[in-house]
């Protein structure tokens, strides 16, 4: 069974870490070496835009550039020597997702290399599609599941009990490549955990999951087929308000670390923050907690802050929040992208077969199942209502925010 982790009222447990499909630059694809005093454009190439499409790029947040053929494409204000440069879409071209790769570095003669790949967004929708296997919750047999279900490209979400009786391991299929996965024991403290998570990460491993299995504490580490790697992590002091968490939360997201829990190691609790090699840049929201509100309550919340480009993370605990409000929604958003998360709740499901039903009809249509939901509108002293939430993303490019199996 997965060790939860602290903080979490609401969330997944177990869930493969995102990796990013686009890597950053380094400055490469440069011609000489920086002069004193010299100036360098900044630019590269365009495949896949339709005819009569545009999309508009940015460096630094500003010098709008809009591209309308494939080929090559240059900004307009060029850069000194050593000056930072970081290319983003600021607008996609209609019908179409474009995305980028080697997109950020830094300026020590001309840039050529940065990449911009378009395709139709029917052709980019992710459509996942789920299967249920036997609950294991020894490591050695949920470590030889994942792998066998790795090698055809499913990835394992978490353990979850669909009724009283049944419980299941959910894995999901939604990109076109295989996964495999080693478990190493816990190690007793925050500083060799963190070494070991940056260990695994130098070799393309990213965490998986906490477990336990009755006999010994492990971590999960999970490799993509693409490699989508190296990965990195820090461990800062766990924030019990909300300003401290936000404070914390956006300065490694600005950084391009996102949050992926709370873990109580060694007597102290730590924050989880992971990176990967993308431009990412994370910001983080807190709303109003929907526990104790309907069901049309949270949607209408989590769709307006999608529609700012925001996803639903989950509900969470701050105990030392002044005037006693301990829960609260958290949201992010990639601020390198303008995505947009679209939510609806469906029924509960009773049994795995009925869930694998209404989870993969939706996965046509692109929708992700985020989890089960157990709203009290009534108070917890009154029977809760129990809905399945999906999520859909669009003109998203990057697993950590697109992908059905988050690290959030």
């Amino acid at each position: 069974m997965s060790i939860r982790q602290q903080g979490f009222r609401w969330g997944l447990a177990g869930l493969v870490p995102l990796l990013l499909a686009a890597c950053g630059g380094d400055g490469g694809g440069k011609d000489g070496t920086s002069t004193p005093g010299a100036t360098y454009s900044v630019g590269g190439q365009v495949t896949g835009l339709a005819a009569g499409k545009v999309v508009v790029l940015q460096n630094r947040g500003s010098d709008d550039l809009t591209v309308s053929t494939n080929g090559g494409f240059t900004f307009g204000t060029r850069l000194s020597a050593n000056a930072a440069y970081a290319v983003t879409i600021k607008t996609q071209p209609a019908g179409q997702r474009c995305t980028l790769a080697g997109a950020s570095g830094t300026v020590s003669a001309n840039v050529s290399n940065i990449s911009l790949s378009c395709q139709d967004a029917s052709a980019t929708m992710i459509k996942p599609i789920y299967l249920a296997d036997t609950y294991r919750a020894d490591r050695a047999g949920l470590l030889a599941q994942a792998n066998a279900q790795g090698g055809n490209g499913y990835a394992y979400l978490f353990g979850s009990a669909v009724t009283a009786a049944e419980y299941i391991n959910l894995y999901v299929k939604d990109l076109a490549t295989t996964y495999t996965w080693e478990a190493l024991d816990l190690p007793a403290t925050a500083t060799a955990l963190q070494a070991q998570l940056n260990a695994q990460g130098a070799r393309g491993y990213a965490r998986g999951t906490f477990m336990t299995d009755g006999a010994v504490n492990s971590v999960l580490y999970v490799k993509d087929a693409q490699r989508l790697a190296p990965f990195s992590y820090e461990l800062l002091p766990s924030q019990n308000s909300s300003g401290a968490f936000l404070n914390q939360a956006n300065a490694q997201g600005a950084r391009g670390f996102h949050f992926v829990g709370n873990f109580i190691i060694g007597g102290a609790t730590v924050a989880i923050y992971g990176k990967d090699r993308s431009d990412a840049r994370y910001v983080y929201s807190l709303q109003a907690p929907t526990g104790e509100a309907a069901p049309e309550s949270f949607l209408a919340q989590a769709n307006a802050q999608g529609q700012q480009g925001y996803r639903f993370v989950g509900e969470y605990v701050f105990a030392g929040e002044p005037g006693g409000q301990t829960f609260k929604n958290i949201y992010v958003k990639d601020s390198t992208q303008a995505a947009t998360f679209d939510y609806k709740t469906l029924g509960a499901t009773s049994g795995s077969g009925a869930l694998l039903t209404q989870a993969n009809a939706e996965g046509q249509s692109g929708y992700f199942y985020t989890g089960s939901m157990i709203f009290f509108p009534y108070g917890y002293g009154q029977p809760g209502v129990v809905r399945n939430v999906y999520g859909k993303a669009t003109n998203c490019s990057g697993t950590v925010m697109c992908r059905a199996s988050s690290p959030l």
